[in-house]
Formats: structure tokens, sequence, C-alpha cells
């Protein structure tokens, strides 16, 4: 992904895509704590919470993906070389 940084939604897409990132971090260390402690229940849950932040990281870098295509078609086909 390639955020334009001076286009208004690439810097939301890509505030909104570190802020998920910094939360799943935050939330896998968590799960690691659970797990540590055999505390079968808070990991059953966290790892749900997890899987719902992964699902958001996914949305966005798809929002994102469609939004470089759409208003930044030339930085898309170079990226396509990357």
């Amino acid at each position: 992904m390639r955020f334009a940084g001076d286009c208004e939604e690439c810097r939301r897409l890509s505030a909104e895509y570190e802020a998920a990132t910094m939360e799943w971090f935050r939330v896998q260390g968590q799960l690691r704590v659970a797990e540590y402690s055999r505390d079968e229940e808070s990991s059953n849950r966290i790892m749900a919470e997890l899987s719902l932040i992964a699902s958001r990281r996914h949305a966005l870098r798809d929002e994102a993906e469609k939004h470089e295509i759409e208003k930044h078609p030339r930085a898309a086909a170079a990226c396509r070389n990357c």
C-alpha cells in the first residue's frame, strides 16, 4: 500500500490502518499473557477480538487499494512492479 501524503483520504486510511495494526499488537500481547496463564476463556475471547481486528485491517487494505486505483492510478500501476 502506498499513501499519497497530500491526499486527505490517503491520510485517513493510513491513520486508521496504523491504529488497527497497533491495536492488533496490543491485543496479541494480551493473548500471550492469557496463554501463559493457561486462561482458556480469556484466550478464546482475545482470539475472537484478534479476528475482528484482522478483518478490519483487511477491509482497510482493500479500501486503500481501491482508493489508490481510482484516485491515484499512476501510483497503483507503478506499485504493481514492487
